[in-house]
């Protein structure tokens, strides 16, 4: 396909359907730089979570873990741990490897789904000429959710080769492109902890009235993804901006944020949030990794850059978040080249002029 280096464009992924490389999958559902994935009707509800053992395929845990073979015309449990199949099958050379993500509305509501692929003993991970069916472990943390055939809650990225930048080339892209504003547009002067192996944000508790949501644990009404006039307060109760511009993450309970700062993806280049730093506390601050090419990119430089909303979970013990401590970090990689279609722009985004902590697009704004 090529002997450059990085994450697989739009028109790639194409090409690599057309080629037979990706069977199952709709034009309509590749993005910039990755792929959506669409479940079926065949679900099973698991005894707990599962992967497979070396030659063992994900039918296999379906048949002898399962407690019950279920569809998705019954709402999905909170807890539950469902083994989902996906349309997609993949029939990859030997030159490509994935790995896949949340998308962003899923991971807004607490649902959790990771990729499962035969004889692959981890999550989320496809290796190189990897030929067999997916599946997804599909976990509704905080509410009922009913999803339906064809519905997209995670996503894959193909990659040839490394697309990792070093510390330098984070700092060069910056420089280059701004690629964190305030929010007056204006592009903040880096430092060493702002660039380190990615672009380091902050948590915004102070810029809005409402500062956040958190999930309502005693919520049982069901979220329908075939429905897009869901009351927050149905789901989530709201997190007012505080005197002190604190907030205290309790164990257990999902919240949603956002980013301090606004930040910008060129069209040439892809980003991921990158997983769990402990030196950062005890809490995670996304479950929905991949901006793809165009996030927060337009044509005038002021008017650049888009806050980032964060899906957050505490473990351990409490912990207190504060305005504009640190809370994840965005690491960018290079694209093998530009896709011909960007986010927002050439295809349709429910976030791209987001500020404020948005919910997922299953609810009135």
């Amino acid at each position: 396909m090529t002997n450059r280096s990085g994450a697989i464009p739009y028109q790639l992924i194409r090409e690599m359907m057309a080629a037979g490389y990706i069977q199952g999958a709709a034009e309509e559902n590749i993005q910039p730089s990755s792929l959506d994935f669409t479940v079926t009707d065949e679900v099973y509800r698991l005894r707990g979570s599962y992967l497979p053992r070396s030659g063992e395929p994900v039918s296999a845990i379906a048949e002898h873990g399962a407690l019950y073979h279920t569809n998705l015309d019954l709402p999905l449990e909170v807890g539950g741990i469902y083994l989902i199949k996906l349309r997609e099958t993949l029939a990859l050379p030997p030159g490509i490897h994935a790995v896949s993500s949340n998308k962003s509305s899923s991971g807004r509501i607490d649902l959790r789904s990771r990729l499962m692929a035969d004889s692959v003993p981890r999550f989320d991970s496809i290796p190189a000429g990897y030929h067999g069916s997916l599946w997804l472990e599909v976990v509704p943390k905080s509410f009922p959710v009913r999803l339906h055939p064809g519905d997209r809650i995670n996503q894959i990225r193909f990659f040839h080769g490394d697309a990792r930048f070093s510390s330098l080339e984070h700092r060069i892209l910056y420089d280059r492109y701004g690629l964190l504003r305030d929010a007056r547009g204006q592009t903040i002067k880096a430092n060493e902890e702002i660039i380190r192996d990615g672009i380091t944000m902050t948590v915004n508790l102070a810029g809005h009235e409402l500062v956040g949501w958190s999930a309502a644990r005693s919520a049982t009404n069901v979220l329908d993804t075939a429905r897009f006039d869901h009351d927050p307060r149905d789901f989530f109760e709201p997190i007012p901006r505080s005197p002190n511009r604190e907030l205290t993450l309790r164990p257990g309970m999902f919240y949603i944020l956002v980013t301090k700062e606004k930040i910008l993806v060129p069209p040439n280049l892809a980003m991921e949030m990158a997983n769990y730093d402990p030196s950062k506390g005890e809490f995670r601050s996304h479950f929905a990794g991949f901006f793809d090419p165009g996030w927060g990119w337009r044509e005038k430089d002021e008017e650049r850059g888009t806050a980032a909303v964060l899906e957050v979970e505490a473990f351990g013990q409490e912990f207190v978040l504060r305005d504009g401590q640190p809370i994840c970090l965005m690491v960018y990689e290079r694209l093998i080249a530009p896709p011909d279609k960007i986010y927002g722009t050439e295809l349709g985004s429910h976030y791209s002029e987001q500020t404020g902590p948005r919910l997922a697009k299953w609810f009135k704004q």
